[in-house]
């Protein structure tokens, strides 16, 4: 930091607290010698998991900005001796100054970086505070003019490297905006919370990891700094979520997920231009008129692109209407030989009205059907699940809305008093905008939210097949069951494994059997690595060793990927007759190779055996991977 004089300090001690006198002071003082570093900040960190930066203020002298912040770990200790950093600077430019339509956009001043030298002035105050005057005025950095009462924005990078005794440094950026050189803005462009993106990325970090919070990036990637307009960072992340992206492109709310803390946070309805707009909608030239009228800048795209229009053509809310007219749920259930008798309630939970008529003959209902399977202590007996149209179906009996109907032909598993079985049902409902609709009338339809019920050998249960995953931890990524495999079927709690079971078998000859069976946890864990051939496009967004993405807790707050294994999962069955023993087909789906597998066999795992033989239980996973051993599964994986 320059050195600030006695002086000097008397000309301003009129305007500025006194206990920022007493830090001014401190830098120095007219005799040339190291002034007094500070106030002690208390003991410093003896453990750090995490950093905290606080910018306490910027200061301005000809100019020159110089930023005063403290470190501290998770127990707010200070961090004393952070050997490197990083100081981005940028301005933003408000709504509608580069043009009439145009959104606010920041401008790139600089990026300095403290090592081993400084391209400014650093100072370490050895209590947890620092300082650090870049190297020269903002105004003219990148050719960018200084703007008098504009946002401003610093950013600060700490972390991936240690201090001098070893302690590693977690990578950490803050940023810090001001006005009015040092005054609290009125206004900065906080469009999306780096939460939202984690809900999929898990913690999104670029450059190296040294990035890892939105207010970074774009800071910047914007015009001022990137040489490619792609590169700018909205076209830039809507164009890379255009393949792969695990719901609705239409759903804005999926990233611009609504919080009122954020200032910006409807300004991808409010603020509409060709930029963002063009960067999904891939089909449209705007200066050329190709795909849209022609529009040669922003300045009338908002005449016919308001924000209830943009938040009505962009949102769910005509499917979540309709979808809140209809509710079928399954009110009870029991074993009759190979069959099981239940009957369906059908209501309008808008109303609270139960829907007199069967679904045979309610003229909205475009297709409603019910899947059964039985025995869940092993992973259900049959390889796909029997199923009836109730549209197409008259009822056995019933009146005033519950109507009751046979699914026969199950198999039993050995001891069906003491089992039990699932149904699941899915279906489309026709409608026009908001309301439920004749199919005779419309071509629309909004599929329902697919449910399932237990049921054991007398009547329904809470109670049925081990919860591995949830529709909410499914939802993180895919949202409210809103991925609609083969059509409608969407609740991937419960649902899918009535038909994607152990009786789906892998192909014998494939190098990772795992991805060519279609048993669900198989399916499910090779799917999101990308390891099956058919889906090419499938680009997992987090960490695939992160188990906590998908898995939930048990009711010991066990994380469900945590060994032994369920007496349920069974052996891995190929289509040669052969078997992979539970854990071993789990683990080597993604711990390929020979060596994996002579691991896995030394500790008695069954790799292509008779049933009987990977039937056995004579794996002894649990005894090193099993909870609280030395290589606990849930402490190698990199769970957060």
């Amino acid at each position: 930091m320059k050195r600030v004089t006695q002086s000097l300090i008397a000309k301003i001690a009129k305007t500025i607290p006194l206990a920022l006198i007493a830090m001014l002071a401190g830098c120095g003082g007219d005799d040339a010698q190291p002034g007094n570093p500070g106030e002690p900040g208390g003991p410093p960190a003896s453990e750090i998991n995490s950093l905290n930066i606080s910018v306490n203020e910027v200061l301005f002298d000809s100019g020159i900005a110089t930023v005063n912040y403290r470190i501290t770990n998770e127990a707010d200790e200070p961090v004393v001796g952070i050997p490197s950093a990083t100081y981005l600077a940028a301005q933003l430019l408000p709504q509608g100054y580069t043009n009439a339509g145009n959104a606010s956009q920041w401008q790139y001043f600089t990026s300095e970086s403290c090592s081993s030298s400084c391209d400014g002035e650093f100072i370490d105050h050895k209590n947890g505070k620092y300082s650090y005057t870049f190297s020269g005025a903002f105004d003219g950095m990148n050719d960018v003019s200084y703007m008098q009462g504009a946002t401003q924005r610093v950013v600060i990078k700490v972390g991936g490297d240690s201090l001098a005794d070893g302690t590693a440094l977690p990578v950490t950026n803050q940023h810090f905006d001001w006005q009015d050189k040092g005054s609290e803005p009125a206004y900065t462009r906080n469009l999306i919370e780096m939460s939202s993106c984690n809900t999929c990325h898990n913690d999104l970090a670029f450059h190296g990891s040294k990035y890892n919070e939105v207010e970074t990036c774009v800071t910047c990637h914007n015009v001022d700094k990137v040489s490619n307009p792609g590169n700018v960072f909205a076209p830039m992340v809507h164009t890379k979520h255009l393949t792969g992206f695990p719901v609705s492109l239409g759903d804005c709310q999926t990233c611009h997920v609504a919080d009122e803390a954020l200032t910006e946070n409807m300004n991808w309805a409010r603020v509409p231009t060709m930029e963002a707009c063009g960067s999904c909608h891939t089909n449209i030239d705007f200066p050329a008129g190709q795909g849209h009228p022609t529009q040669v800048d922003n300045s009338n795209c908002v005449a016919c692109h308001n924000s209830d229009w943009t938040k009505s053509a962009h949102s769910q809310a005509d499917s979540d209407a309709v979808l809140g007219q209809f509710n079928a749920e399954v009110v009870s259930a029991e074993l009759v030989g190979d069959a099981v008798n239940f009957a369906v309630r059908l209501s309008n939970p808008a109303t609270n009205e139960v829907y007199v008529d069967s679904a045979d003959k309610l003229n909205f209902i475009d297709d409603l059907r019910v899947y059964a399977n039985f025995g869940i202590s092993v992973d259900y007996t049959t390889r796909s699940a029997k199923s009836i149209k109730l549209q197409d179906t008259t009822p056995l009996s019933g009146s005033n809305g519950v109507y009751h109907y046979q699914i026969s032909g199950l198999t039993l598993s050995a001891d069906p008093a003491n089992d039990k079985g699932a149904l699941a049902l899915q279906g489309k409902l026709c409608s026009t905008e908001s309301m439920l609709a004749d199919c005779a009338d419309t071509d629309s339809t909004t599929t329902i939210k697919s449910s399932h019920q237990y049921f054991s050998a007398t009547a329904i249960t809470e109670l049925g097949r081990r919860i591995v995953v949830t529709n909410e931890t499914c939802g993180s990524c895919h949202g409210d069951q809103q991925l609609n495999y083969h059509g409608s079927r969407n609740d991937l709690e419960g649902q899918c494994q009535l038909c994607h079971n152990p009786n789906m078998v892998a192909d014998a000859t494939a190098a990772n059997p795992a991805a060519s069976t279609a048993d669900y946890k198989h399916l499910a864990h090779t799917l999101h690595a990308g390891s099956r051939e058919s889906y090419p496009d499938i680009n997992y967004p987090g960490n695939i060793g992160n188990c906590a993405q998908c898995h939930t807790t048990d009711d010991a707050d066990i994380l469900t990927a945590a060994l032994p294994l369920d007496a349920a999962v069974q052996p891995l069955a190929f289509d040669d007759g052969s078997f992979t023993s539970p854990a071993s087909a789990i683990c080597s789906a993604c711990h390929l190779g020979d060596s994996a597998n002579a691991h896995m066999t030394q500790q008695g795992g069954v790799f292509k055996g008779t049933e009987a033989d990977a039937s056995a239980g004579t794996e002894s996973c649990a005894t090193c991977h099993g909870q609280g051993a030395a290589v606990d599964v849930l402490k190698v994986h990199p769970i957060k």
